[in-house]
């Protein structure tokens, strides 16, 4: 049983965790097929009066009962449309389509009872269950069962109550079931095989673009983001503050004598102080600050919804976690320390540029007060 199931798997291409994002990528797309099916459906069998009239016409009282034993199931119909075109839930929509589809199948069982015995086969046997392999969004389980449950309900009704009045048609009957099943099962895993397929090369396709994309806005030293990308994003929570009258702070934090690291040690521990460095800062950001490196040993941070009070806070403590965290280089601890500048948008800041630019001079002021400190711009 393992290995038949493991053997289905792979012909189905089971998506694994990724299969509820698949159903929920193309609920769209069946929602839209579901509703179609069943309006052209319910049209249907509201047609087949005329074949009833036929049948029937010597039989009033039959013939009423059909017409409403078939308004009865357009209702009903209609009232699965309208749920469907309301749900935005993919169990919901699976039940609905589910429930729909067995009511059908019934249905058609139910209506064989009332033809006459030399009819053993109608077109609607045939469609059901091929409609259901090749149309139906479920999953391929639910699928099989509507559709062998069809069947087995349809050669019932043929084999006990009409075949000891017509029985030569009787081989026909299951013939055309058991035919419908050989094309529709294997047509069916081929169709949800490459929508399976095609969406996992969709998402093979999204990993690259969002790792393309990573790669261009994230530093590959710090893993911050690049000057290009922290750019952008500030201009937008700068756009967004002023919109909603929201306070907004920035941090512009330069390590000090980072070229004596350099000149000392060497560029890898200059980088590893940057990659320290930027751990630290990334430490103290909560998810929705932006936090950057604007170029050499210059890092920005922005902090939404933040005062300058709050702001000069975040700025001390990573100011001091610096300071206390020296690197190693041949069992030596090599100190470095941070200047920071720290400033709030106020009126006369018309765009980002305007307060990255008092940010800068307050870092430049820690600068000139002796290193290793926080300013307020």
């Amino acid at each position: 049983m393992g290995e038949f199931r493991r053997l289905f798997n792979t012909i189905l291409l089971h998506l694994g965790d990724s299969e509820d994002e698949y159903r929920r990528e193309h609920l769209g797309l069946d929602k839209a097929q579901s509703i179609l099916t069943a309006i052209i459906v319910a049209i249907a069998m509201l047609t087949m009066a005329m074949l009833d009239y036929s049948l029937f016409q010597r039989n009033a009282d039959l013939f009423w009962w059909m017409v409403w034993y078939r308004s009865a199931y357009t209702l009903i119909t209609l009232a699965v449309v309208l749920i469907l075109t309301r749900t935005r839930d993919v169990a919901i929509f699976d039940k609905t389509v589910f429930i729909w589809s067995l009511i059908t199948a019934i249905f058609l069982v139910l209506l064989n009872l009332t033809r006459p015995s030399n009819r053993l086969t109608t077109p609607f046997d045939i469609l059901f269950p091929f409609a259901v392999y090749l149309l139906s969004p479920l999953k391929f389980k639910y699928n099989l069962v509507l559709t062998v449950g069809f069947s087995i309900g349809m050669i019932a009704v043929d084999s006990f109550l009409k075949a000891p009045s017509f029985s030569a048609a009787l081989p026909t009957a299951i013939f055309s079931q058991i035919l419908v099943h050989l094309l529709g099962l294997p047509s069916s895993l081929l169709l949800q095989s490459y929508r399976r397929k095609a969406f996992k090369a969709y998402l093979y396709q999204k990993d690259a673009h969002e790792m393309a994309n990573y790669l261009i806005n994230i530093d590959g030293l710090t893993k911050c983001m690049t000057r290009l990308y922290f750019m952008e994003m500030a201009e937008k929570e700068f756009l967004r503050t002023r919109r909603y009258q929201l306070p907004l702070s920035l941090l512009m934090l330069d390590l000090d004598h980072f070229k004596r690291i350099n000149d000392t040690y060497g560029h890898q521990i200059g980088d590893q102080a940057l990659q320290r460095f930027a751990a630290v800062a990334l430490e103290q950001k909560r998810a929705q600050d932006i936090f950057g490196r604007l170029g050499g040993e210059e890092f920005a941070l922005l902090l939404p919804n933040t005062s300058l009070k709050n702001a000069r806070f975040v700025a001390e403590r990573i100011q001091q976690m610096w300071a206390f965290a020296p690197l190693t280089v041949d069992s030596k601890p090599v100190h470095s320390t941070v200047s920071i500048g720290v400033v709030e948008v106020g009126p006369s800041d018309n765009s980002f540029d305007d307060l990255l630019h008092r940010a800068d001079e307050a870092m430049y002021k820690a600068k000139r007060h002796g290193r290793n400190r926080v300013e307020a711009g």
